[in-house]
């Protein structure tokens, strides 16, 4: 049994975790921690766990009892601080979803971090990987709609993306980002572990959706194969990764908020490949990915434990 602690335990990403872990069959939650809520039931914060857990937050934790361990803060630097103040043994794995590891990670095997989207590193998360850093929710969408073809190296023209998300301190409509996004140079460097040369423009148009959970994504450059070529293309290039799937029709939010799932839609128009693609941004985007790098990282079979309904 895999025994698993976590930290900034009251984060809305700390809750989803627990919701998984809780039902993940190889698991064990040894501690939950948050010491401005120490003693508070997890169930007082994370709604949806009444019932299900009477787990406690912690303040003082031992992280010799753990195998794995979830950051979860979002203040910068206070993940980095928990770990070198709590002198984590170095067998022990760590997924960072706090951002404090994210530039140091990288996608090759051996290395200490390892940048922590499946369908990017499985390779080096399952050959003996340590430590994993989640890339934002954003990054990692426009990661899964271009990859299929930096790996081709034909990422050969500017990049346009417009994608709508959950932002609960914007209205509804509101732009959040015009033509340059601060993820912009990790999503570079990300597609040039496939497509070295990539140098690409990418211009981003971000927008509040106005709803509470997801991102849904447009992507379109041009491209010059048949759209049955790029079809085979993403087939061939998702055919054994167990959460990423193809659509023959627009997708939508509904098909994929609770789950572990991205839907992409690939179409030619006018000589540019125009990519379409939905996920739920907590789920896949954070919580369900950090216990995929958890399942890869030990072993596991990657869906194990990530087999979520949708809310639909």
């Amino acid at each position: 049994m895999i025994r698993a602690g976590i930290t900034g335990g009251s984060m809305a990403v700390a809750g989803e975790i627990i919701k998984i872990l809780i039902n993940h069959p190889d698991v064990e939650l040894s501690w939950v921690s948050e010491p401005a809520a120490e003693g508070a039931l997890l169930s007082q914060i994370h709604k949806g766990l009444r019932g299900e857990t009477y787990m406690r937050f912690s303040a003082d934790v031992h992280t010799d009892n753990v195998d794995v361990i979830f950051l979860c803060s979002d203040t910068p630097g206070e993940s980095r601080d928990f770990i070198e103040s709590h002198n984590v043994a170095e067998n022990t794995k760590i997924v960072d979803l706090s951002g404090d590891y994210l530039a140091e990670s990288t996608f090759a095997d051996g290395d200490s971090w390892i940048y922590g989207l499946p369908e990017l590193s499985r390779k080096p998360l399952v050959r003996g990987g340590l430590h994993s850093s989640i890339p934002s929710a954003l990054s990692s969408m426009t990661l899964l709609m271009l990859l299929p073809m930096a790996k081709e190296h034909a990422l050969k023209s500017e990049i346009n993306i417009t994608a709508a998300m959950a932002e609960e301190n914007a209205e509804p409509g509101e732009a959040l980002a015009l033509l340059d996004l601060e993820e912009a140079d990790d999503i570079a460097r990300a597609l040039k572990s496939l497509q070295p040369d990539f140098e690409e423009k990418m211009r981003f148009v971000l927008l509040n959706g106005g709803w509470k959970r997801g991102i849904s994504a447009v992507a379109h450059f041009d491209c010059d194969k048949t759209e049955q070529e790029i079809i085979s293309l993403y087939d061939d290039f998702y055919s054994d990764h167990g959460f990423t799937f193809l659509s023959d029709s627009l997708p939508n939010l509904t098909e994929v908020t609770g789950t572990n799932k991205c839907i992409i839609n690939l179409q030619k128009v006018d000589g540019r490949l125009v990519v379409t693609a939905v996920m739920d941004d907590l789920i896949k985007g954070a919580a369900a990915m950090a216990v995929h790098n958890m399942n890869l990282l030990f072993g596991l079979q990657e869906r194990v434990g990530l087999m979520l309904k949708t809310h639909a």
